[in-house]
């Protein structure tokens, strides 16, 4: 297992520190969260401590657990803007099944921005929200499949193509070949639209 950067450790103190603000500021406990979310309650504990880091998929099952957004938590947790640039390798990631994901951009009455570098090559659950979405293929071929009333579609996505879709629809992606993929995320509109 590689070793934890410094910045990496820092970024996981502040990610813990926002879900534990954003829980208390709904007055839950953590066994009510933990249990909202499905994950177990040590689990959620070690990761309001900063000594765990959560997958995507965790961290928008707390964030729907607490009535909020992964970007929105992540961005309460980003280091103050310093109007310096975030050199790739510098980059704190929360973990995702295969690579991992970062913020680029949180600005809660627009957009939100998430760079994924990597992902699994088999679809996991599906995701929905309530904003809408654009994917982007900076690298690589994803194939994404969108459901809606119990039919899918799927489009293969090479780089430098993008698709937008409602977030309200049932959509999951995942990587196709070996190369690594390079996948930003846009989410645009109120969160309860």
């Amino acid at each position: 297992m590689p070793t934890t950067s410094a910045a990496q450790r820092q970024a996981d103190a502040r990610l813990g520190r926002a879900i534990r603000a954003a829980r208390h500021e709904r007055g839950m406990t953590l066994a009510q969260v933990a249990a909202q979310a499905g994950l177990s309650q040590p689990f959620l504990s070690q990761l309001e401590l900063g000594r765990t880091r959560p997958s995507m998929r965790s961290l928008y099952r707390i964030a729907t657990a607490l009535g909020t957004t992964q970007q929105a938590l992540l961005g309460r947790a980003a280091s103050p803007a310093a109007a310096e640039p975030v050199r790739a390798d510098d980059a704190a990631l929360v973990e995702v099944e295969a690579g991992g994901a970062r913020l680029l951009l949180h600005d809660p009455e627009g957009a939100d921005v998430t760079e994924f570098v990597g992902s699994p090559q088999e679809f996991g659950e599906f995701f929905r929200h309530g904003r809408r979405e654009l994917l982007y293929v900076a690298r690589g071929t994803v194939e994404l499949e969108l459901r809606e009333h119990g039919t899918s579609r799927f489009t293969t996505l090479n780089a430098r193509d993008s698709i937008t879709y409602p977030g309200r629809v049932d959509h999951r992606f995942r990587q196709v070949g070996p190369e690594t993929c390079v996948v930003v995320l846009v989410h645009t509109g109120p969160p309860d639209d």
